[in-house]
C-alpha cells in the first residue's frame, strides 16, 4: 500500500505537522518529519528525554515519529527463506583482521573487478552466520561510509575507517563477548593510527563524543542481526565517495554473502553523509533505508529517493557542516511529497552527531523493521526529474 501523502505545511519555522499514517512493509508507522527544538513539547516522540549522560536513551533530539513495532530477532534476525541471490563466502575470501568464535570481521584489499580502482573494505558477519540453523537465511546489510577524517592518505591506513560508527559498535560487541564477564558499557579500544591522534583544538571543534560508551543492547542488535560493510576511501584517488564504485562493491558483496535484497541500508557521516545521499540517488531501487548524518546532498535530485525511508541526523551547533545542509534536504523532500522522512536534530551537539546516533539501538530496530518497497511508481518520478532538467 502506498503511504498517504504528507499535508503541505510551511517549513520555515520547523514546526511539527499532523502525522498521517503510512505503510512500511507489513507495519504501520508514522510517515513524518519536521522537528522542533523543545523536547518537552513532543509527547509522542520516539525517545524518552531525561538528563542521563550515557546509555541508549541519551538522545536529546527532537523527533516526531511514532515508535515502530519491536522487531523479532530470534534466529539471529535473518530471514528463513532461501537466499535470493549469492552463496556462502569463499573459503579464503580475504585477510582476517579479527576472527573470534563470536563474529567474523574480515579485511579485503582486492580491487573491484569492473572498476578502474576500488575500495579496500571490511566485512562483519553475525556470530550465527555459519550456524547449521541459519545456513539458508539471508541477512540485512548495512553499508557504512566514513568521513574525511578517517580516509587514507597513504598506504596501510585503512584501519582508520573502523574507528567510528558502525564498525566501532561491531567491534565493541567482540570485546563485550570476549571478556571474562562482559561489561554493561563496553568501549572500543583500538590503537589509533598516528594521524588520528587529533589535537585538542580539533576535538573541541568537532565536539568529540567518542568517549561515550556503546550500550550492550546496541552492540547485540547490530552485530547479531546485520552483515556490515565498511569501505575505506583513499584520498590519493580523489576526494569524496564514488557512487559507481560503491555500487560495484555492493554487487560483489551480494554475490559473496547471503544478503536479504529487501533490507540493504546505507548510512554515513560527514563526507560519508554526502556519499550516502549520492549513492541512494544513483541506485534508488536498491536501499531499504537512507541514514545520512551531519551531511548534505543535491536537493534537485531528491525525487529519485522520495520513496526511500529516511532518518536524517544533525547537530544544531555543527560549524563544520552546518545543520542547514540537512534542513535544505528535508525541505526538498517535502516539496517532492516524500512521506517517510524523520529528521533528528541534536540541540547540544556540534559536528560529532554520529557517536550518539550509532550508539542508539532504536536506529537498528528501525532498520530491522524496514523493507525495500518496489511497488511504488519510481519511473514517474524519474520522468518528472528529466522534465525539470
Amino acid at each position: 500500500m502506498t503511504p498517504a501523502p504528507i499535508r503541505s505545511t510551511s517549513t520555515s519555522e520547523l514546526q511539527p505537522r499532523p502525522q498521517p499514517q503510512g505503510s512500511m512493509g507489513n507495519h504501520t508507522v508514522s510517515t513524518t518529519t519536521i522537528v522542533r527544538d523543545d523536547p518537552e513539547k513532543n509527547p509522542n516522540s520516539l525517545h524518552d528525554f531525561h538528563t542521563a549522560k550515557r546509555g541508549p536513551k541519551n538522545v536529546p533530539a527532537v523527533v516526531i515519529m511514532s515508535r515502530p513495532p519491536e522487531p523479532s530477532i530470534e534466529g539471529g534476525g535473518g530471514r528463513s527463506d532461501t537466499a535470493k541471490k549469492g552463496s556462502s563466502p569463499p573459503k579464503d575470501p580475504g585477510h582476517a583482521y579479527a576472527h573470534t568464535q563470536h563474529i567474523r570481521f574480515e579485511y579485503f584489499d582486492q580491487r573491484i573487478s569492473n572498476a578502474p580502482f576500488g575500495y579496500e573494505h571490511f566485512v562483519s558477519l553475525p556470530p550465527t552466520y555459519d550456524s547449521d540453523l541459519t545456513r539458508n537465511k539471508t541477512w540485512p546489510l548495512i553499508l557504512f561510509l566514513h568521513g574525511a577524517g578517517e580516509s587514507q592518505r597513504g598506504p596501510h591506513e585503512s584501519f582508520a575507517s573502523i574507528r567510528h560508527g558502525v564498525p566501532k559498535v561491531v567491534l565493541c560487541y567482540d570485546k563485550l563477548k570476549s571478556g571474562p564477564t562482559g561489561h554493561e558499557d563496553p568501549a572500543i579500544n583500538i590503537p589509533p593510527a598516528p594521524r588520528l591522534r587529533r589535537s585538542k583544538q580539533t576535538r573541541q571543534q568537532q565536539g568529540d563524543c567518542s568517549a561515550e560508551p556503546v550500550p550492550r543492547e546496541t552492540c547485540e542488535l547490530l552485530a547479531e542481526n546485520f552483515v556490515t560493510v565498511t569501505p575505506s576511501l583513499n584520498m590519493q584517488n580523489g576526494y569524496g565517495w564514488n557512487a559507481a564504485i560503491l555500487s560495484a562493491l555492493l554487487d560483489e558483496i551480494v554475490d559473496r554473502y547471503r544478503i536479504d535484497l529487501d533490507r540493504i541500508h546505507v548510512t554515513g557521516f560527514s563526507m560519508g553523509g554526502y556519499g550516502a545521499w549520492d549513492l541512494a540517488m544513483h541506485s534508488p531501487r536498491r536501499f531499504a533505508t537512507l541514514v545520512p548524518i551531519c551531511g548534505g546532498g543535491d536537493p534537485l535530485r531528491v525525487t529519485h529517493v522520495k520513496h526511500v525511508p529516511h532518518w536524517i541526523f544533525h547537530g544544531d551547533r555543527d560549524d563544520i557542516i552546518p545543520v542547514r545542509a540537512s534542513i535544505q534536504m528535508v525541505h526538498a523532500l517535502e516539496e517532492a511529497d516524500a512521506t517517510q522522512v524523520t529528521f533528528t536534530r541534536y540541540p547540544d551537539l556540534m559536528h560529532d552527531s554520529w557517536t550518539r546516533t550509532y550508539n542508539n539501538p532504536d536506529l537498528y530496530r528501525w532498520m530491522l523493521n524496514t523493507d525495500l518497497d518496489l511497488d511504488l511508481d519510481l519511473e514517474r518520478g524519474h520522468e518528472q526529474d528529466q522534465e525539470q532538467e
